[in-house]
């Protein structure tokens, strides 16, 4: 059974490379690719290689299917009934109770449940180059992350804690570029016109304009930077290419400096996936660029954008703040 099982598998890849040879993208009026729709980029493949996989992009069936399955068992475990008469959090210890130790349980979280196919190949990490798959760090990448021991402490004020805990950008580099898969709401909005291409990322509802066939950037703009930075589009044949630059400073991707450029690619790979391609530069923190490949697929129709109430629900941080004070007002009482 298992035998018959990966040779549909290994037909179904080589009808998939097939289909992509042959396909002809859906067109607006104006005869470039029609992107537009509802896309989700969800997957159970990392964006770096697992350690054991070495310089192994493409996984066998066998492979993707373990991975896959050993999720699915997890999952199963992490939904099992709890033992109503155990310890308070025994467990976490035991093993037996799941996320007792967690900020998040399985209900509120949607990885996905495959790994992500490309080409025919199922693939052990989203970054392709290097070899390697791994974000190829200058020195030592933990510098480029602790904190400046002159800077203001965390929970000083709101302005200290992080982008994602303030509900200025989603955790993770969700809203990108480049656009990442997170544990949930992985899903964009594109909106197409012949000067302008809108993408709307579901988590904290990011909307990032991207201009068509603009000459430059938007240099110098010193305190008035964009979230998720300016970004320029234009054309290759049916590709999308989006080169986006001028960073707000307090937006941080994998420690990378003023100096970032991504550029992004957008190709129809088939009725129902965008296949989206990015690159990362940054001489300063990284020793050669890195480019990683993902599939972005179609959602339901009956399926919309889920409108991210983050401020509404926000009731973590003036939880963190308010616990700081008391913690002050503790060590001034000593």
């Amino acid at each position: 059974m298992r035998k018959a099982i990966l040779a549909c598998l290994l037909a179904a890849l080589s009808g998939q490379t097939a289909q992509a040879q042959e396909f002809e993208p859906p067109r607006t009026s104006s005869g470039r690719p029609d992107l537009q729709g509802v896309w989700t980029n969800k997957t159970l493949t990392p964006l770096s290689r697992p350690s054991e996989f070495g310089q192994i992009r493409a996984l066998s069936a066998e492979q993707a299917g373990r991975l896959e399955d050993g999720h699915q068992d997890y999952l199963e475990a992490e939904f099992a009934a709890s033992d109503p008469d155990r310890e308070a959090g025994a467990g976490a210890q035991a093993g037996d109770d799941g996320d007792t130790n967690d900020g998040y349980n399985e209900f509120w979280k949607d990885l996905g449940t495959e790994i992500q196919m490309i080409n025919g190949e199922f693939r052990s990490s989203i970054i392709i180059e290097p070899a390697n798959g791994q974000i190829p760090y200058l020195g030592d990448p933990r510098a480029r992350f602790r904190r400046d021991a002159s800077a203001p402490e965390p929970s000083d004020g709101p302005e200290g804690r992080p982008l994602a805990e303030r509900c200025l950008l989603a955790f993770g580099s969700h809203s990108g570029p480049p656009m990442l898969p997170v544990m949930y709401n992985n899903n964009y909005q594109l909106v197409q016109t012949d000067d302008y291409v809108m993408i709307l990322a579901e988590m904290a509802h990011d909307a990032r304009i991207i201009r068509i066939n603009d000459e430059r950037h938007m240099r110098g703009m010193r305190g008035m930077e964009k979230w998720m930075g300016d970004s320029i589009g234009r054309w290759e044949g049916d590709t999308l290419v989006v080169v986006t630059q001028e960073f707000n400073p307090q937006q941080n991707f994998r420690g990378a400096s003023e100096q970032l450029t991504v550029t992004e690619q957008f190709s129809r790979y088939s009725d129902s996936q965008i296949l989206y391609r990015f690159t990362v530069e940054d001489p300063t923190v990284f020793s050669e660029p890195f480019t990683g490949e993902m599939m972005m697929n179609a959602r339901p129709a009956a399926e919309p954008m889920y409108e991210y109430a983050c401020h509404e629900g926000n009731y973590a941080l003036p939880g963190i703040l308010a616990g700081a004070r008391r913690l002050e007002q503790q060590n001034s009482e000593e």
